[in-house]
Parts: C-alpha cells; sequence; structure tokens
C-alpha cells in the first residue's frame, strides 16, 4: 500500500489532467441524454410534468440527436475540463494536507476522512469556475425548444453562438457567470461527498476481511456509482434551483427579460409554486438512473488508466 501511494504522489501532472478529461468524457456521454430530461423536469412550471411524458415528448417532436443530444459539445468539454481539474486539484490538495499531516510515508489508509473531504471540497471550488458558463450553455440549448414552444417567435432557432451573444449582450461577460453562487455550493459541498464517499467505501472494502466484492474492478465500479449517488442525493435540490437560475432568461425572454433573479428568489418561487418542496426534487429519479453508470465509469475509468499507463 505505501508503495502504491508513493505511485499516486508520482503521478506525472499531464498524466493525471489527461486521465481526468478522459474520464469526464467517457461519463458525460452517458449521462447527457438524462441531463437533458432532468433539466427539461427542472425548468418547467407544471408540477404534473413527469418523467416519461417528458422523454415521450422529446423523442416525439425533436428526435434523439436534437432533443436528448442538444447541446452536448459545450458540457463535452467541459466535462473533460472539469473532470480534469477535479482529479488534479483533489490529488494536489490531499497530498499537500497529508504532508502537512505527516501522512505520506504512512500509506494513503492513514489518510483521515476529513482531509479527503476538504481536498474534495478544494476541488470542487475550482471546478465551479469552468463548470458555470459551460452548463448555462448546456441547460439554456436542453431548454431551447421548449421556450420557442411558448413565445411567438415559434421559428427561432438556438445555438451556442446565439446563447454566449445573447447573454453578452443583456448581461455582459460577467452573465456568462449567472449561477456561481449555486454552482458553488452545489460543487464545494457535492464534491467533498463526492470523493469522500469515494475513498471510505474504497477503504471499507480494502480492508474488511470477507469483502462482499472481491474483484477490485467491480469495487471501483460499486464505489464510483454510490459516490455519484451520494452527490446527487445530497445536492439535488441546490442543482434544481441552480438550472432555474440559468434558464430563467431564455424561459422567460419575453415577459420578465430585464428582471434579475438569484438562488433566494428561485428558492421561494419553486416552494411557492403548486407542489411545494417537492419542486426541489423534479428530475431526481432519473437522475439516480443516470448517475450510476456515469460516476462508475468515471471513477473506474481514472483509476484504469492510471492502473496501466
Amino acid at each position: 500500500m505505501e508503495e502504491e501511494t508513493r505511485e499516486k504522489l508520482k503521478l506525472h501532472p499531464v498524466k493525471e489532467i489527461t486521465y481526468g478529461a478522459i474520464s469526464g468524457m467517457v461519463g458525460k456521454l452517458v449521462e447527457f441524454p438524462f441531463d437533458t430530461i432532468k433539466v427539461r423536469l427542472q425548468s418547467s412550471q407544471s408540477h404534473n410534468a413527469s418523467t416519461l411524458r417528458m422523454i415521450s415528448q422529446t423523442y416525439h417532436n425533436e428526435g434523439v440527436i436534437h432533443g436528448f443530444y442538444k447541446g452536448l459539445k459545450a458540457p463535452l468539454l467541459g466535462a473533460c475540463l472539469e473532470t480534469a481539474v477535479l482529479f488534479s486539484s483533489y490529488n494536489y490538495a490531499s497530498t499537500v494536507l497529508a504532508k502537512q499531516l505527516g501522512h505520506c510515508r504512512e500509506g494513503s489508509e492513514s489518510i483521515p476522512l476529513w482531509n479527503k473531504c476538504v481536498s474534495g471540497g478544494f476541488a470542487g471550488f475550482m471546478a465551479s469556475f469552468i463548470l458555470t458558463p459551460v452548463e448555462l450553455v448546456k441547460c439554456q440549448l436542453q431548454v431551447s425548444n421548449m421556450a420557442t414552444a411558448t413565445t411567438t417567435s415559434k421559428n427561432q432557432s438556438h445555438s451556442y453562438s446565439s446563447v454566449i451573444q445573447s447573454t453578452l449582450r443583456d448581461k455582459g461577460v460577467t452573465g456568462l457567470w449567472k449561477g456561481l453562487e449555486s454552482t458553488m455550493i452545489r460543487e464545494v459541498v457535492g464534491t467533498s461527498i463526492w470523493f469522500g464517499s469515494y475513498e471510505y467505501i474504497n477503504a471499507h472494502f480494502n480492508s474488511a476481511k470477507n469483502p462482499v466484492i472481491k474483484n477490485k474492478d467491480l469495487q471501483l465500479l460499486f464505489s464510483g456509482a454510490m459516490a455519484g449517488v451520494a452527490f446527487n442525493l445530497s445536492m439535488f435540490p441546490v442543482d434544481t434551483i441552480k438550472s432555474n437560475i440559468q434558464t430563467y432568461d431564455i424561459l422567460n425572454k419575453t415577459e420578465h427579460k430585464h428582471i434579475n433573479t438569484d438562488f433566494w428568489k428561485e428558492t421561494r418561487k419553486l416552494l411557492r409554486l403548486p407542489g411545494g418542496i417537492m419542486n426541489l426534487y423534479k428530475g431526481l429519479g432519473i437522475t439516480m438512473v443516470r448517475c450510476i453508470p456515469a460516476n462508475a465509469l468515471i471513477f473506474y475509468t481514472y483509476e484504469i488508466l492510471k492502473r496501466n499507463f
């Protein structure tokens, strides 16, 4: 175990970033169609909107590529950057903390869980600055067809350039970071839970005398999947608020074009709508379906690349 820890600490930064980027891309390709439905459910003003109905409407009205995968390019690039930043920042922070506490030579199992959680929070903080503009564009493109269906501009089409140009025109450069507050809350707290859960479950299996999962590959997949479940269950209400903040302009283009919104305004609005607190959990079911394979593959791909290259 000591040798494994030393090797981990010696991992070249370029390899670290590359492995993280590839892992993020794999996870995003798997989760994106589910994410599209989740964002549409979160942004829907109808408390009767269901996952199956939204899937059916998206498929029949827009097809697979233009419906489920609309807006993929930006988040695919964003996922590469995000996951590269997450893993490199996490490893950097955990290494620095471990050195300060004198755990480096004792093996990774001696590093306390709080160290890993703090390192995860730091990684989430760093990633939130990259994620916010990427998710702004992604979320607006994912609901753009919903927007044109409810406005008089039914022939209006939205693209990366139109969303960015509109944002820059109406809000300036800082408008691209709309939703940063909620993204940062989600990422700092959620990524702390994400890495902490993954490391805890892995350590539990490694220390168990008779582990339920004896296959190392299955262990990595299971730990990654459970980390994704923990992240999404704990932070889903914050993610719903973030999605509503970032889709506000495009879904309220004509009525409230010059009215700003923020974390607390969107929270109050969602709680006052029919359904109350359950509005914060719209899309949770499909998110759980999405996060299990996506997060399992993110961690598994990263560990496999690190192990073999």
